[in-house]
């Protein structure tokens, strides 16, 4: 089965909702999230509703669910991002705790994929994948094919044997059986790579094959309602630049 990787919607219910069609137009598919459904947006409700709810899924625990569930945690957080966990959490006022309790684990490792929000050596400690030398600590100390991985809100993939590479969207990528991979799903609400469009990919591990899907939403309507809600202007103004 084919398996639909997802990340960081951050409260953007737009955008979820432009990659859910994108997952629902591939048929039956394994569903996996990495983590960081709320923080930065105005619907962190309305997109617990929408995943938590989804079949086959695997969900993953990203560090703004740990700083949800455990304010002790926001001090790790800048200002921006422990102000509007505090909004999420009253917003949300206890009601998806157990859920996601029950959920969110640190890591998932299949026969398929290894995965984690940030990486799946230190998944608690949530350090950025953002180089070569940091995807190689990860291949060398960790037996997989191909691990996913989200928190930076870059889609990227890094490759054990031939260096960093980028997918073009709706190309499938043909990964070499000789090879290994981490793969970067992008952030679906919140994209940091200066395309605003939301980013979700699809692992084929029977064709092998990996494509990088991006999807246009009405960011204008999602930042009227961040400062609608009184959220950080700046939280709104990114939404458009995808910075």
């Amino acid at each position: 089965m084919k398996i639909f990787v997802c990340s960081d919607v951050h409260g953007n219910v737009r955008a979820l909702d432009a990659v859910l069609a994108v997952y629902r137009s591939q048929g039956p598919c394994r569903f996996l999230f990495l983590g960081d459904a709320v923080g930065y947006g105005a619907h962190p409700d309305a997109c617990l509703d929408r995943l938590l709810n989804l079949p086959r899924a695997t969900y993953l625990l990203g560090n703004h669910e740990w700083a949800l569930l455990d304010p002790e945690n926001r001090g790790w957080f800048s200002e921006m991002a422990a102000e509007s966990l505090a909004w999420t959490e009253r917003c949300l006022g206890g009601r998806y705790d157990a859920s996601l309790r029950r959920l969110l684990r640190p890591t998932a490792a299949e026969r398929d994929f290894t995965a984690a929000h940030a990486s799946p050596c230190e998944p608690l400690e949530w350090p950025y994948i953002y180089s070569e030398f940091a995807a190689a600590e990860i291949f060398e100390r960790l037996d997989f094919e191909v691990c996913f991985l989200g928190h930076t809100h870059i889609p990227l993939v890094y490759t054990c044997n031939s260096g960093p590479i980028g997918l073009e969207p709706g190309t499938p990528f043909r990964l070499d059986p000789s090879d290994r991979y981490i793969v970067n799903a992008g952030s679906v609400g919140q994209p940091r790579d200066g395309d605003p469009r939301a980013c979700c990919c699809l692992y084929d591990a029977a064709e092998g094959t990996m494509t990088l899907h991006r999807s246009a939403y009405d960011a204008a309507a999602e930042a009227a309602d961040i400062l609608a809600a009184g959220l950080p202007a700046p939280l709104a103004e990114r939404l458009s630049a995808g910075w």
